[in-house]
């Protein structure tokens, strides 16, 4: 959780609060650029980008609790507009460089299993259309509930359940070319489960 008094220091217009913040939410800001993206150097022109709507437009955001939703919104719009700007479509490399620097640099990362089985599964996401690779990403990656993942894609939450339902769909017929129906019944995202009061 972001200290509140950091974000009002920021709307202050202080630069060390400003690199707090930066420091706070940057690392896992950029893996989840690096996941929508699949190219570090795009994803990285994502947080430059993004970063710099924050620090404009922070000073309109009027409850400094909300800064993770509000930011998470500009994070995601940037995404898609970077991405769709690209005109190609981007393939995830997961260099085991770049997995291990990004592993390395943020607790957060600790989550992250760093073998084939997760690397199949990444791949497999990176292949989903770009709407659909975004909601899973914010949904089993960024743990946003339906409710949040809507409010950041300006989208219904009937529209972000259906996405992940055909999501899994398509991750589940990807992943049986790779692993057992019982592998894949226990990779089926046992953490979590699309439900009505998300």
């Amino acid at each position: 959780m972001i200290d509140s008094d950091i974000i009002k220091r920021c709307q202050r217009g202080e630069e060390d609060a400003c690199d707090e913040l930066f420091k706070a939410v940057g690392k896992k800001a950029l893996w989840t650029a690096y996941l929508m993206a699949g190219c570090m150097d795009i994803a990285e022109d994502i947080i430059q980008e993004a970063f710099f709507e924050c620090f404009r437009c922070i000073k309109n955001l009027q409850n400094p609790q909300l800064f993770p939703a509000w930011f998470k919104r500009i994070l995601v719009r940037t995404c898609r507009r970077i991405i769709q700007k690209e005109k190609r479509k981007l393939t995830v490399s997961f260099d085991d460089d770049v997995s291990e620097a990004l592993a390395s640099s943020c607790d957060d990362f600790e989550k992250v299993e760093m073998d084939q089985t997760s690397l199949t599964i990444r791949k497999a996401v990176n292949g989903l259309n770009p709407e659909m690779r975004m909601t899973v990403i914010l949904y089993y990656y960024d743990d946003m509930t339906i409710r949040e993942i809507a409010q950041a894609m300006n989208c219904f939450q009937g529209t972000v359940k259906s996405r992940l339902y055909y999501a899994k769909k398509v991750l589940e017929k990807e992943l049986r070319k790779e692993f057992t129906v019982n592998s894949i019944e226990a990779l089926s995202y046992q953490r979590k489960e699309c439900s009505a009061n998300e």
